[in-house]
């Protein structure tokens, strides 16, 4: 009797047994998705909580919390530097805010290396308004801070040439329009003068310094 239940031959296995592995995968693949997409917004609740926390400080006057909160909501691109390419228009803001803080607080050349760092993860980031206004800014102030007449001719030309650039993409934006033609009056002036040396420009750069002030830094809430 037990050797004829042994030979006897085995139940065939029903469609629903043989899809009972690929349900469990995808129910596995699917809690984890939802899992990671949890913490995702969890983590994007927290950085524009941070965001928060930087304009609410900086309103208030407080540059070194703002400028921590902002270093804070950073943090995460810098860990993940795919989530630049998700989050392109946070991780500008984020990176735009402290280069208005830096600006004001004349800490130019960390300013200008958080600028130089946004194309690596959005190229296109250049042509915008925003990029060439702070550029631009920058430049214009190496422009005027420099010693060296190539050197101030050489900023001054690429700093108008940044918010002429700004302007192509935001005709409207009335700081662009300022400080564009701020600068070519300085050209305008050097024309005037019929002389093209850079001692020249330099001697009017340094003249129009009581005159009028450099490009003033905008609130990292207009401008993030």
């Amino acid at each position: 009797m037990v050797e004829a239940q042994a030979g006897s031959p085995r139940a065939p296995r029903t469609r629903r047994d043989a899809n009972m592995p690929l349900r469990k995968y995808l129910l596995s693949a699917a809690y984890l998705c939802l899992l990671l997409l949890s913490l995702a917004l969890l983590g994007y609740g927290w950085m524009m909580r941070q965001l928060d926390i930087g304009q609410n400080a900086f309103r208030q006057g407080d540059n070194a919390q703002a400028l921590a909160a902002y270093r804070r909501a950073e943090r995460p691109f810098q860990q993940l530097p795919w989530l630049a390419y998700l989050f392109k228009q946070e991780y500008v803001g984020v990176n735009l805010n402290q280069v208005a803080i830096l600006y004001g607080q004349k800490q130019d050349q960390p300013a200008m290396e958080k600028l130089e760092q946004l194309p690596a993860h959005w190229p296109e980031v250049v042509d915008s308004g925003d990029y060439a206004f702070w550029m631009g800014n920058l430049l214009f102030r190496r422009a005027v801070e420099s010693k060296d007449p190539e050197a101030a001719l050489t900023a001054l030309k690429a700093s108008l040439a940044e918010f002429q650039k700004g302007l192509a993409a935001q005709p409207e934006d009335w700081d662009l329009k300022f400080d564009y033609e701020l600068i070519r009056a300085i050209f305008a002036k050097q024309d005037r003068g019929q002389n093209q040396q850079p001692e020249k420009l330099k001697s009017i750069i340094d003249k129009m310094r009581p005159q009028a002030p450099t490009p003033q830094p905008i609130a990292p809430e207009k401008r993030g």
